[in-house]
C-alpha cells in the first residue's frame, strides 16, 4: 500500500510540474526589440528586404552613313600594296579633304589589264631543239603546214601554230590539233597585266587630285557611292565613329 501512495504521488507531482511550465511558457511575452547604438543601422532579414529594380539595358543608337564622295585609285601592281594604302590612310586621314573628314571604307578591286592584241596556237617548249624538229615533221606528216619553230627567248625550242586576231578562230585551231594529236595551248598576245585599284569612300569632299598623290598612284577616277553606302556604315560603326563618340 505505502508503495502504490508513492507511485501515485509521483505521478501528480510530474503533472503539477508539466502544468506550471506549459502556463508559464505561453504567459512570458515576447522580448521587446532593442534599439540599435546610434550610427548603426538595424539588422534586417533577407525577405524583408526590397528586391532592387533589374537596370534596364540602354539601347545604343542605330546610325546610317552615306558616304559623300568616293573615287579609285591606282593601278598598283598587286592587291598587297593597294591594301597597305588603305589601312595607312585610315591611320593619317586623307590629304585635300574638309577637317574633320574620316575614311569611311577602302576596297581593293582587281580589274582585267591591257586588251589582247591578237591570240597565238602554240606548242609548248621542248627539251632541246632536236625534239621540237621532230615534231615538227609529225606537225608536217598530220597536214598541217603553217607552223614555225622557235628557237631563241623564253619560248625556244616551242612551236607556233598560228596567230589570229581573234579568240574564237583561235580556239578553233587549237581544238584541230589536239585532235590529231598535238597538246598545244592558245595564248594572248600583247594583254596587260590584271591591274588593282583602291577605293575609298569619305564622309565628306576631298580632293582627289591631292589625294591621288599622296597615294603616288597613277590616275584617280570618281566611283558611284550607291554600291558602297550599306558597307561604309558597317565600316564606320567598326570605328566607334558614332555622335557620342565624337
Amino acid at each position: 500500500m505505502l508503495i502504490r501512495a508513492l507511485v501515485i504521488l509521483l505521478l501528480v507531482l510530474n503533472l503539477g510540474v508539466a502544468l506550471w511550465g506549459a502556463l508559464a511558457t505561453g504567459s512570458t511575452p515576447p522580448a521587446a526589440p532593442t534599439d540599435s547604438p546610434p550610427g548603426v543601422e538595424r539588422l534586417q532579414l533577407v525577405t524583408d528586404a526590397a528586391e532592387p529594380d533589374e537596370p534596364t539595358q540602354a539601347t545604343a543608337p542605330r546610325m546610317s552613313v552615306i558616304p559623300a564622295q568616293c573615287a579609285s585609285f591606282g593601278p598598283y601592281d598587286t592587291a598587297d600594296i593597294a591594301s597597305a594604302l588603305g589601312k595607312r590612310i585610315r591611320l593619317e586621314g586623307l590629304a585635300g579633304s574638309d577637317p574633320g573628314a574620316q575614311v569611311v571604307q577602302t576596297t581593293v578591286r582587281a580589274e582585267p589589264g591591257r586588251a589582247p592584241r591578237s591570240w597565238r596556237v602554240l606548242l609548248p617548249a621542248m627539251s632541246s631543239a632536236a625534239e621540237a624538229d621532230a615534231v615538227a615533221q609529225r606537225i608536217v606528216a598530220t597536214g598541217f603546214k603553217d607552223y614555225y619553230v622557235i628557237r631563241e627567248g623564253d619560248d625556244a625550242n616551242a612551236i607556233a601554230l598560228g596567230l589570229f586576231r581573234n579568240e574564237q578562230a583561235a580556239q578553233m585551231r587549237g581544238e584541230t590539233l589536239r585532235k590529231a594529236g598535238f597538246d598545244v595551248v592558245v595564248e594572248p598576245v600583247g594583254a596587260g597585266p590584271e591591274e588593282h585599284w583602291l577605293v575609298i569612300a569619305t564622309d565628306a569632299p576631298f580632293d582627289a587630285e591631292a589625294a591621288r598623290a599622296q597615294l603616288a598612284a597613277a590616275r584617280t577616277q570618281a566611283v558611284s557611292c550607291d554600291d558602297l553606302a550599306p558597307r561604309a556604315a558597317t565600316a564606320h560603326a567598326e570605328l566607334g565613329d558614332t555622335p557620342a563618340a565624337r
